[in-house]
Parts: C-alpha cells; structure tokens; sequence
C-alpha cells in the first residue's frame, strides 16, 4: 500500500549468483545494486511505494562469471484512506461531529460552533479559544506516532499572539504530534508541526515550520499537510500543497490517546486551544507522499474578480466579462480588431486586443478589484511593438506610488517584478527579474502572483516553470486602493513607461491562482472565459 512498508523475497535455483541489479520503476532511486552475503542467498527487499496503481519491480541476477538473467515483476498498489476523517460539517447545533467511516464520533465542547462557512462552500466549526474550545473523539490507539503517519485540516486563525493546534493525537502527558500555528509576534507567525522528544518530561521538540501568517492573510483559509516518515525519520509541512520544510525527528515514541480537534497536550495539561475556524481534520496511519499531500486539499483557493477581453471600447469604456466595472481608455488608446482573416492585423485572443502607443497611451480601473493585502494574481497576455524604452504591462496604484508593476526593463532586456516597501514618494523598492526573454513576434502570459499562505510574490512568464519570486518580509505588504494602471507606471500622478504594443486577455483574481491556471492564461490565440 502507499506509504505502507512491504517486501519482496528474491530467490534463484542457480548456484553462483553473487549479486543482484534491482529497480522498481516508480521511485527515483533507479538501478541498484545488492551484494550477496553468500552465493544466491536469498535476498528479502524491502520497498514504500508513495504513489498508487501498477508498478514494476526488474531484477537482473548476476553470477560469479558476469552473466545476467533478468526478471519483471508487475504488482499493484492501493491507497488506504484516512484512519480518521471529520469534515466538521454538521449543522449548528449538533452536539457530535461525525466520522467519515460512520463511528468514532466526536463530542463538540461549548467554545466551538459549528455551521459556519467553510472552504469550498462546505460548513465548518469555529473555535472560541477558550479551554473549552475543542471537539473530542473517543477512538484510542488509530495510528502509532512511532511509525508513519500524516495528519491535514483546513484552518483559519483569528488570533496571531499565541501557539495553537488544530489537530494533534493525545497521550497522557505530552501529545505525540500537533499540528497548527506558531506565534512570533502579536500581529505574525508561521504555520507548524511538531512532535516532543518523550512522552514524559520531553527535553526537546522536533519541529518544522513554514509559510507566513499576518493580518492581512489570516482570514483566508489555508490547508496543511504534516507528515511523518519513518524510512528517513523525516518529518515535512505542505502549506496549500507546497512543501515548507522539513527536520529529522532524533527520537520516536507512540502515542496511545485519541485524536483532539482544536487543542494539544503538553506538560500533562491541555493547552493551545484554536481560537479561528478548523475544517476536514485527518489522520493516516502511513506516510503520505508530496503529490497525495498536495492532492487532499480539494478545495480551489481562488476566484477571478474580474476579466477583460478589449474587444471593443464603445465611449472608450472596455467592458469587464460579467458587467464588472469598466476599464477606461485614456490618449490614443484603442482596439484593435481584424481587418483582413488572411492578412489582418491579428488580435492576440479573441476579437480585440488593447492597442497601445508608447506616448502618452494607457487604460485604467478606477478601484482594485480584490484586497492586495491577502492572497491575489493579475495575468495579462502581452505583445510589444519595439524593446528599445521601458514599459510597463501592469502597475497597482498607491496614492503616491505603485504597490506593485509589471515592466519590461530596456537596459536589462527582461521583463521585471517591482515592488514598493511603502506608499510614499521616496519608498525604497526590490525587483526580481524573469529568465524568459521578451520578444515581439509571439504573445506572452505574463501573471503576477502574492500568495499570502507563502509569504511570497511571483512573476511568471510563459507559465508555471518561470516563476521567480519575492519574500513578502521584503515589503510587508501594503494595501493599495488608487486601481490599477495597465500600460503604465505612475507616481504621484506622473505618469511614465508607457507601454508600446498590444495587451490582451487582463485577469484578476483573490487568492493564489493554481500551476494549471498558469500555464493555460499564457497561451494566446483563444479566450477562455471559463478560467
């Protein structure tokens, strides 16, 4: 089974085999090779797949005189579900949460409510943070803490000046893994997972911890992911899919209690109570690998706000797709729609792209469509008609200065991220630029990325394997309200880098939008209103 740890008995009616050449066709360790102890002695392999469906083992006997004979083997692997599995879903006022398996339930404590809304349109139950803030199950013994296992929820943290735990599993004095939120300020923190050394009088904690909590993304619903595995003793943290880090864990123990929705143990008192909302807590008795851990948060972390196709601009208005506010076209700003359907001019997508200058052209929204102190992302496809002056595709306005642009860089020849660390005239900046290359000839995706979960700013250009990335602790995100200018940069009401060239296909997006999304906003040619 994945994660699961099996074996394989090898065997040989020969006399003189000294060693064996084996590969299994799903891991990525590729042909080893084994020694025997003594000729043809039986050999037992032992073998973690981590992903599920047929597999393929191949083993080339050798003997004492360098001669092979091989053998395939093709055997299948299953995936267990969770060992526990609450969705936390039941109407207000339940006085049990329900286990996916139908037993196991769970007894809801007076600090939690549930019916509130969760991720992905479900419901889900908010914590107080009180002591009496927690739901409580009643199996003991699902999993042992001492071999391979993995534990998710969905969270959201109201309070940030103090630890707290989702999910953890109980022992009598100190809990045998927790997984939640780490606090190191009043106002920040990181997400978590961790284990102690002992199950009595622990000395030490192994943890890993990653991904950025702060005021202006704590509301957003993050899933987290905290595996054991014990091949290596290696313990990781998936933050929205994303593996954050991960320690070695020195020592082992098993924990025997049973699993604690919203509260810890630790020093033989309970303590770390969530004040925030938790939803579909799970606990596996085996290892999850990184794509299973990325593919049990089901739920989509975006939804687009906006989407502008530039087809047409009557009174020099672009409409928005679904009757959003308008894009204005200011200067010579305007359409440019087929002339000829065999020698054009050719829109970028669709019937239209926004045709632009590069003296004194640019369109704009009068408002930001989403928050930009939480998770958010821009696309555009872009087309320049020269690479001889700067240009910007995008910039999100301050009242003094940009938060953010998008701009091609002349002296550098590349198209580059820049952020503004305040809004005022004199901010300092940091910038990042993309290794993909401009060129005139061919439309390219560009997209603009903040993943508040992550803490992390993301030019891509042509799609998802172009990403370069800024930390957010560079700037500590501003919120801009003054809308956002697209073919230009402005400060202070002066405008500069006007763009030159066709823009096309402009998105916006609340949340981090996903690697799928990425790739298929970058192509030009077709307008996909569905995304």
């Amino acid at each position: 089974m994945v994660g699961e740890i099996g074996a394989f008995n090898i065997t040989t009616a020969d006399a003189d085999i000294e060693s064996y050449l084996v590969d299994f066709m799903k891991d990525d360790k590729g042909r080893i090779k084994v020694v025997l102890d003594s000729l043809s002695a039986p050999l037992e392999l032992s073998y973690m797949p981590i992903t599920e469906g047929s597999d393929v083992l191949t083993v080339r006997a050798i003997n004492t005189a360098g001669e092979a004979k091989e053998a395939t083997y093709i055997f299948s692997v299953s995936a267990k579900d969770p060992v526990g599995a609450w969705a936390l879903d039941e109407p207000a006022g339940s006085s049990a949460v329900m286990e996916a398996n139908g037993d196991n339930l769970g007894t809801v404590l007076p600090g939690v409510t549930l019916g509130v809304d969760g991720p992905g349109g479900a419901t889900a139950a908010t914590f107080d943070g009180s002591k009496h803030a927690y739901i409580d199950t009643a199996d003991k013994g699902l999993l042992r803490s001492d071999e391979g296992f993995a534990v998710s929820a969905w969270v959201r943290i109201a309070d940030l000046s103090r630890d707290q735990v989702a999910v953890s599993l109980a022992d009598k004095e100190e809990s045998g893994f927790a997984l939640g939120y780490r606090s190191l300020s009043a106002s920040s923190g990181e997400w978590s997972f961790w284990t102690t050394d002992a199950e009595s009088a622990p000395s030490a904690e192994w943890r890993v911890s990653g991904g950025s909590v702060r005021a202006g993304t704590s509301d957003e619903w993050v899933h987290l992911v905290g595996v054991y595995n014990q091949v290596d003793q290696s313990m990781s943290l998936y933050v929205n899919g994303t593996a954050v880090g991960s320690t070695v864990r020195g020592t082992v123990w098993n924990a025997t209690c049973d699993v604690q929705i919203g509260r810890a143990r630790a020093a033989g008192e309970w303590s770390m109570q969530w004040n925030g909302d938790i939803a579909e807590a799970k606990v596996f008795d085996r290892y999850v690998a990184a794509g299973e851990a990325a593919a049990i948060g089901v739920h989509r972390l975006f939804q687009r706000q906006g989407y502008w196709q530039f087809s047409s601009a009557p009174e020099a208005l672009s409409p928005e797709y679904t009757g959003g506010q308008d894009v204005r076209l200011h200067g010579d700003a305007a359409i440019l729609v087929e002339e000829d359907p065999f020698f054009g001019p050719f829109p970028i997508s669709g019937a239209g792209h926004l045709l632009l200058d590069g003296d004194g052209d640019f369109a704009a929204l009068g408002t930001v469509p989403v928050d930009t102190s939480g998770s958010f992302s821009m696309t555009a496809l872009v087309l320049p008609a020269q690479l001889s002056q700067d240009m910007t595709v995008f910039s999100i306005s301050g009242e003094h200065r940009p938060l953010a642009e998008v701009r091609y860089d002349a002296a550098d020849g590349a198209w580059e991220l820049v952020l503004a660390k305040s809004d005022s005239s004199d901010a300092e900046t940091v910038s990042v630029t993309s290794p993909r290359s401009p060129d005139t000839w061919s439309a390219q995706g560009i997209a603009v990325v903040f993943d508040g979960a992550l803490g992390e700013w993301t030019l891509y250009v042509g799609g998802s394997q172009n990403g370069v990335s800024i930390s957010d602790e560079e700037i500590e995100s501003w919120t801009a309200t003054s809308g956002i200018e697209i073919g230009r940069t402005s400060a202070d009401d002066a405008g500069t880098a006007y763009f030159n060239g066709g823009i096309d296909e402009f998105r916006v997006y609340s949340g981090a939008i996903s690697d799928y999304y990425l790739n298929a906003l970058s192509m030009a040619g077709t307008e996909m209103p569905n995304l």
